[in-house]
Formats: C-alpha cells, sequence, structure tokens
C-alpha cells in the first residue's frame, strides 16, 4: 500500500508539473470579489457557494472520461503528502464522503462508513491557470487564503484522468467554508 501511495504521489506530482495543456477545457463562472472571510485576496474568490448541481471526485469519476462544468467539492487534504503544489496556485482535495459533516474534520475518522467511502473515493487536483493557459505560478495559500483542512467548493471543468486515478479541475472560482 505504501508504495502505491508513492507512486500515485510521483504520477500526480508529474502531472502538476507538467501542466498538460490537453486538459485545458475553458469553463465561465460569475467570479465576485473576495469575502471578508478570506485571508486572500483574489478574483477567483466567491462569496457565496456557487449555484448548481455538487459534484465529488467519485460523481466526476463515474462519469467516465467525459468533461462537465461543475462545481466540485472537497477537502484539501492529501494525507501525510502537503496538498499544495510548489511554485504554483494548485492543490490536492479529497472527497467530503457526506457533505453535511463537511464542518467536522474529525468525522472521517470515527464513522466507519465514511472512512470505507474516503479511502476508495479518488483524489483532484484543481489547478488555475491565466490567460495563457499555464498554470498560475503562485502559492494558493497565499493566493486563495487557503490551508489543508479547508472544505472548498469549485467551479470549473472536470474530467476524470484514469491513467492516473485522478479528476482534474481546471478551476475558474472557488469559495472556502
Amino acid at each position: 500500500v505504501a508504495a502505491i501511495v508513492a507512486v500515485s504521489a510521483l504520477v500526480l506530482s508529474r502531472q502538476w508539473d507538467r501542466g498538460s495543456s490537453d486538459d485545458v477545457v475553458g469553463a465561465s463562472s460569475e467570479i465576485v470579489e473576495a469575502s471578508a472571510k478570506s485571508a486572500g485576496n483574489s478574483k477567483f474568490l466567491l462569496g457565496k457557494i456557487p449555484e448548481g448541481d455538487v459534484f465529488t471526485p467519485t460523481k466526476v469519476k463515474e462519469l467516465g472520461g467525459e468533461t462537465v462544468s461543475a462545481v466540485l467539492a472537497g477537502r484539501i487534504e492529501a494525507g501525510d503528502l502537503d496538498p499544495f503544489q510548489p511554485d504554483q496556485v494548485a492543490f490536492l482535495v479529497s472527497e467530503v464522503p457526506d457533505l453535511k459533516f463537511a464542518d467536522d474534520p474529525d468525522h472521517v475518522d470515527n464513522c466507519p462508513f465514511c472512512k470505507r467511502a474516503l479511502e476508495k473515493a479518488p483524489k483532484a487536483i484543481v489547478r488555475f491557470r491565466g490567460e495563457d493557459g499555464e498554470i498560475l505560478a503562485g502559492d494558493a495559500r497565499t493566493e486563495l487564503g487557503l490551508s489543508k483542512g479547508d472544505v472548498v467548493y469549485v467551479t470549473g471543468s472536470a474530467h476524470f484522468n484514469d491513467a492516473i486515478n485522478t479528476v482534474i479541475v481546471e478551476a475558474t472560482a472557488l469559495y472556502r467554508l
């Protein structure tokens, strides 16, 4: 299991570093000014939870390779690894098994049903791109006011990449709980 986690981390790191342009699919979203709740100062921050159907990484995976314009919910988490990509506005999210427990990070550790669902769920790489199509340089923690463990709702286009068992999200905006 440790070897699989290490290989997955390496593959995810290479996927992030490449910033593959063939994963880019545009999606539009209403961008609003940062809410007072956020420590970041970014045009990508939403003042409220975005409207629309909320997807989880598992729901995107179930669509196969189909790209969907979505609101993806997840918790910024990568186990023992750092979920933030160095020098890029990109990060990894894990599934929140049941959104009604989103504000309780200890719930998964204490609920065998949620714990089992989370173990099987794919992760999602969330990337913000500039007008040039490149992943934005910077740090998502400072640019977007994020921390490990935050629950976020991300708008953008999402698809499942079977080769790395990961959802790729080309993000246009986000809301942090």
